[in-house]
């Protein structure tokens, strides 16, 4: 007797489906792009050596990823003329004689590029120690971070862009260290926030987390992994992935989401306020499959949440992260009506 084949399952059908956005996808290697060696600014120190202590090309300062002929994905790489240690000795130097010698350690110095359909979005994340030159001594000074910014409109040159947001970060780099020259760093306090007097730099933070939510009528939890800069700025964003697993009455999901957003603002050395906004695809599987029939468009759930919390998160330290706080989450599945959720929030996550 000839019987009919089944039908995939809906998981089969939803792998086939979204097998083409997991796959990798062939990459191309554009030209480079080239950013002139500056000319040298007037100001009152020199840099008199930089070293160079990051593991990749010396010339290397961004990459990011463009389509070719609208089809194909390109990686783009920004790089300097030269060195970027000779960029910090050529710009930063006194036309006077002067006893204001500095040398300069570059523990990190990359640019971040995302755009939006109009807007160039620059972000510059730079680690430095600085130590002065005295005599025959060297005294260690402290250590920079740096979250530069710089947003302009995506039809102009993207080279442009690049030399606008270095402009803008040298001029503050020469007002940064003349504030701590004058110790003025002491007096001023939040406003030389991304200084550490005598404190060697710290490595970028690898974060595990565990998020555990529950409210009336759900409960899950979220897991997330990323890396996070030292904190530059007392107000920062941090951006991760997250998977998330849910129950409520009638049916349980799993669902990913690639664009988990932190926004942080730093209370005290010991205690962090976050702001979590997270966006997750899930599968439903329902409770009733066997006594109701589901289309297969109730596979899919569509979840935004916002969840507001306190912190333990010292500073510039490695160890346990805690945290409490309140989730608002809203949840739509085709056919049925949008429902908002409202629970607690409780994370640990270890840094390391």
């Amino acid at each position: 007797m000839i019987t009919k084949p089944k039908p995939p399952s809906n998981f089969l059908l939803v792998f086939l489906l979204f097998f083409p956005l997991f796959g990798m996808g062939q990459k191309w290697i554009a030209d480079t792009l080239t950013i002139a060696l500056p000319d040298p600014v007037s100001c009152f120190f020199n840099v008199e050596t930089a070293t160079d202590l990051r593991t990749y090309d010396p010339r290397f300062l961004s990459v990011y990823e463009q389509n070719k002929w609208l089809v194909f994905p390109v990686d783009q790489i920004v790089a300097m003329e030269l060195p970027l240690n000779k960029y910090f000795e050529n710009r930063f130097s006194s036309d006077s004689n002067t006893n204001q010698n500095y040398l300069v350690n570059i523990r990190e110095f990359y640019i971040k590029n995302s755009s939006t359909k109009s807007k160039r979005n620059l972000k510059l994340y730079s680690t430095l120690e600085l130590s002065k030159k005295q005599l025959d001594d060297t005294i260690f000074v402290g250590s920079f971070y740096y979250e530069e910014a710089f947003t302009h409109k995506k039809k102009l040159p993207v080279v442009e862009g690049y030399e606008s947001l270095l402009e803008e970060w040298s001029n503050n780099f020469i007002s940064d260290v003349l504030a701590v020259d004058q110790e003025l760093d002491l007096i001023l306090g939040n406003n030389l926030y991304h200084f550490r007097r005598n404190k060697t730099s710290v490595k970028k933070n690898l974060y595990t987390e565990l998020d555990f939510f529950a409210g009336l009528n759900f409960w899950g939890i979220d897991g997330e992994i990323w890396f996070s800069e030292p904190e530059g700025n007392k107000k920062f964003n941090r951006s991760a992935g997250v998977m998330r697993y849910v129950k409520h009455p009638n049916f349980q999901s799993i669902g990913l989401g690639r664009n988990l957003r932190f926004w942080n603002y730093r209370m005290n050395e010991k205690w962090l306020f976050t702001n979590k906004m997270a966006f997750v695809i899930g599968f439903n599987n329902w409770n009733d499959m066997d006594t109701a029939a589901h289309k297969f468009e109730e596979i899919f759930l569509f979840d935004l949440s916002f969840t507001q919390r306190i912190n333990y998160n010292p500073i510039d330290k490695s160890g346990f992260v805690f945290g409490l706080g309140l989730m608002e989450d809203v949840h739509y599945i085709i056919y049925h009506q949008p429902k908002l959720n409202i629970g607690l929030s409780v994370n640990i996550a270890y840094k390391f």
